[in-house]
C-alpha cells in the first residue's frame, strides 16, 4: 500500500527535510568544537618517523656534522656552512568570518594556505681527501714524522664520496677517548682510493674484498702491521668509539722507557766521545714539534758531536721522573734542553739571560743556542754552526712572512 501526496505537499515535505538536515549538521559541528576562526593551538601536521628506517651504509647523506679540530685541537677547521634562518618568514593573514545569521547556517572561513617554506640548503662537508694527492708521497712524509716521534702510521683509505669515511674521521678527531690515541701514537694519513687504487692493493693485498673506509697500519719503517675493514667497528648508524679505541690500542707502538733511553744515550756518548743533547717536550706542544723537526732535518750535522735524545713526559714510561731530575732551574715551560757529558753532568742548558729559550726562534734565543753549542762541541766546525744559525733565521723569516 502506498500513500499519495499532492504536488504542493511533496514540495513542502522536501523543503522541511532539507532544512532539518542543515540544522542537525550545524548542531553536530558546534558540539565538535567547530569555530569560525582557525585554532592556532592545534598542530598543522604531525610528522611520522620510522625508527627502523636506517640509511644504507653507502649513502653519503648519513655523514655527521662538520668537524671541529684537529679538532680539536690546534688544527685549522672549516667553518660551519651558513643556513638561512626561517624565523623571519611571514605567515599569510587570517581572514575573519562574518557572524552567522539566523537566515542561513554559518559558513566557516578557511584561511589562505600558508606558503611552503623553502627548505634550508643541506650543509656540505669540506673535503677530507685530497683526490689528486700522490699516495706514495703522503706515506713517505708520514713515515718521516713517525720515525721522528716514535709513532705508527694509520692510513684511512676512502674518498670524499664516502659518508662512512667522514663518520670515522669525526671519531678520530672528536671522540674524547679515540682522539688522544690517534694524536699521540699515530700519524694519520687519508688517501683517496680512486687514484691510488693500485697502491692500496700493494699495502692491503689484492685478494680481499674492500669496503670503505679501510684501515692500514704501518710501523715507522713502513712494514705493514695490520689491515682492518671497518664494518666490524660499527654499531648501528655510527662507529663504536670503544671498538675503534681497542683496535688502535692493539697496534700502537710499544711505550719507551725514558730511564733506559737516557742510559743508552750516555753509553753511546761515552763510546763515541760525544755529549748528549736532551730535549724535553710533549705531543701537544707545538714548539716541541718544530724543534724535533729541526733536529731531524739537521741530524747529520748534530750527530758529529751529539747524541740527540728526546724525552716525552706524557708518552714515555718514567718520562716525568727523568725530566724532573734533569730540569734546569728557571725552565718554566717546554721545550727545554740540557747538554750532558757521558757521566750525566750538565754542561749547558737552554736557560739564557731572558729565561728558557725553548725553540731558538728570536735572534737573542738563537745567540744563546750558539753559546750552548760552542761551549760543548768537539768536532763541529764553526761553518757548520753558522749553517745552523742561517737555517734558524730562515725559518723565522719564512714563518713571519706567512703571517
Amino acid at each position: 500500500m502506498s500513500i499519495h501526496r499532492s504536488p504542493i505537499a511533496s514540495i513542502l515535505h522536501r523543503s522541511i527535510s532539507l532544512w532539518g538536515i542543515l540544522v542537525l549538521a550545524c548542531s553536530a559541528l558546534s558540539l565538535a568544537g567547530c569555530s569560525d576562526a582557525p585554532d592556532d593551538s592545534s598542530p598543522k601536521s604531525t610528522a611520522t618517523s620510522n625508527a627502523n628506517n636506517v640509511a644504507p651504509k653507502s649513502d653519503p647523506t648519513t655523514t655527521a656534522a662538520t668537524t671541529d679540530s684537529n679538532a680539536t685541537s690546534s688544527s685549522s677547521k672549516p667553518g660551519a656552512a651558513g643556513n638561512e634562518s626561517l624565523a623571519d618568514a611571514t605567515k599569510a593573514p587570517v581572514t575573519a568570518t562574518e557572524p552567522a545569521t539566523t537566515d542561513a547556517p554559518a559558513a566557516t572561513a578557511t584561511a589562505p594556505a600558508e606558503p611552503a617554506a623553502a627548505k634550508p640548503a643541506k650543509a656540505t662537508r669540506a673535503p677530507i681527501y685530497v683526490e689528486e694527492a700522490n699516495g706514495k708521497e703522503l706515506i713517505a712524509a708520514a713515515l718521516k714524522r713517525a720515525q721522528r716521534d716514535h709513532k705508527h702510521v694509520l692510513i684511512e683509505w676512502g674518498g670524499n664520496w664516502c659518508g662512512w669515511c667522514y663518520k670515522l674521521h669525526d671519531v678520530f678527531h672528536k671522540d674524547s677517548v679515540v682522539h688522544p690515541i690517534v694524536h699521540e701514537e699515530y700519524e694519520l694519513v687519508l688517501i683517496d682510493q680512486g687514484k691510488n687504487h693500485d697502491l692500496m692493493l700493494e699495502y692491503g693485498g689484492a685478494d680481499r674484498q674492500y669496503s670503505f673506509p679501510h684501515l692500514t697500519v704501518l710501523d715507522s719503517s713502513g712494514a705493514v702491521l695490520a689491515n682492518q675493514e671497518t664494518g666490524s667497528l660499527e654499531e648501528g648508524p655510527q662507529h663504536d668509539p670503544k671498538l675503534v679505541a681497542d683496535f688502535l690500542h692493539k697496534w700502537m707502538p710499544e711505550k719507551q722507557d725514558a730511564e733506559q733511553l737516557l742510559t743508552n744515550a750516555l753509553t753511546t756518548a761515552g763510546n763515541e766521545k760525544k755529549a748528549v743533547l736532551v730535549r724535553v717536550g710533549s705531543p701537544y706542544c707545538g714548539w716541541c714539534t718544530i724543534l724535533s723537526q729541526f733536529m731531524q732535518d739537521h741530524q747529520s750535522v748534530f750527530a758529529t758531536d751529539y747524541v740527540d735524545l728526546k724525552i716525552d713526559t706524557m708518552r714515555m714510561v718514567n718520562g716525568e721522573q727523568v725530566a724532573s731530575r734533569l730540569e734546569p732551574q728557571g725552565a718554566g715551560g717546554i721545550p727545554w734542553m740540557v747538554i750532558l757529558d757521558p757521566s750525566g753532568k750538565t754542561l749547558a742548558t737552554s736557560i739564557g739571560p731572558g729565561g728558557n729559550i725553548g725553540y731558538p726562534y728570536q735572534p737573542e734565543e738563537i745567540e744563546h743556542f750558539v753559546t750552548m753549542l760552542k761551549a760543548t762541541k768537539n768536532r763541529l766546525t764553526d761553518a757548520e754552526v753558522e749553517s745552523i744559525v742561517a737555517d734558524l733565521n730562515a725559518y723565522r723569516v719564512a714563518r713571519e712572512t706567512k703571517k
